[in-house]
């Protein structure tokens, strides 16, 4: 399956875009309608998905548990859905999150500022006054979440396989743009081995549910890593105990049959978003 990740600024035609990539791959749209209808599937509302998705969390919110779920939650949603069939994944970090699959195209859609601000304005019908400040707080909005959660700069022209001004070309040619080079970069080789990695993804998020969530293990900045059952365990905790219940739940995860802890243990805790 080909997967297409689009990064776009508010008025440049992105979701008009993906829309049409989708359809000319005939594939799954995952958008934000898409992830709200997901959101019950895994016990959250859309209050949450509010507060975290493509921004910033407040100062408040930034110190939530809900946090990590949200990431959980997004990732859970993104591996499954690209294990599924070929999908086109609207924001939401999916360049960042997908970015090391051979079967992940990133494309970035861009247009100057005046011309965003004009579009804006004529499909909300707001002054020019009023969609340029949305504009402006999209903008920010977008930029930190992807520093925040991701620690990358979102304007990064290298980030991407290909950046596609609207002002030059129409919706149309830029979806026919991205089909072809779906079609020229991502090879039959290049699907199954993403496939493989996406399902290794998969189980890794499975580990990091199990001991963050099911069994509420407070374990800091974990992260999991899965290759053909092998489960590596990254982070800290504060104690041998904690430990070694990590690695005894990690093993309790179907199609994990190693693990390798490298948990560090820090008997007096860094301070950390909860």
């Amino acid at each position: 399956m080909t997967i297409v990740s689009i990064a776009r600024e508010m008025g440049s035609l992105g979701e008009e875009i993906g829309a049409k990539v989708a359809e000319l791959l005939q594939a799954s749209l995952l958008d934000k309608e898409f992830l709200e209808k997901r959101c019950c599937d895994f016990g959250t509302d859309l209050k949450t998905l509010e507060r975290y998705d493509e921004k910033k969390p407040g100062f408040f919110a930034s110190f939530s548990s809900d946090q990590d779920f949200y990431l959980h939650m997004l990732k859970a949603v993104l591996y499954h859905e690209a294990a599924k069939s070929s999908c086109v994944i609207l924001g939401r970090g999916g360049n960042y999150l997908l970015k090391a699959l051979p079967n992940c195209l990133r494309v970035r859609i861009i247009a100057p500022k005046e011309l965003r601000v004009a579009r804006v304005a004529q499909q909300e019908g707001l002054s020019e006054d009023k969609a340029l400040k949305l504009v402006n707080q999209s903008d920010r909005n977008r930029a930190g979440f992807y520093q925040y959660h991701f620690n990358m700069d979102w304007r990064d022209q290298l980030e991407y396989h290909a950046v596609i001004n609207t002002e030059a070309v129409d919706s149309d040619c830029a979806a026919f743009i991205v089909k072809s080079l779906c079609e020229r970069l991502i090879s039959p080789e290049d699907e199954r081995k993403g496939l493989s990695m996406i399902n290794n993804r998969i189980l890794a998020q499975k580990v990091a549910k199990t001991l963050l969530f099911d069994k509420e293990l407070p374990i800091q900045f974990l992260e999991v890593q899965c290759q053909d059952g092998k489960a590596t365990l990254f982070g800290v905790c504060g104690s041998d105990i904690l430990c070694r219940q990590a690695k005894e739940a990690a093993l309790e995860v179907e199609g994990i049959s190693e693990v390798v802890n490298r948990i560090q243990i820090i008997r007096e805790q860094p301070f950390r978003r909860m």
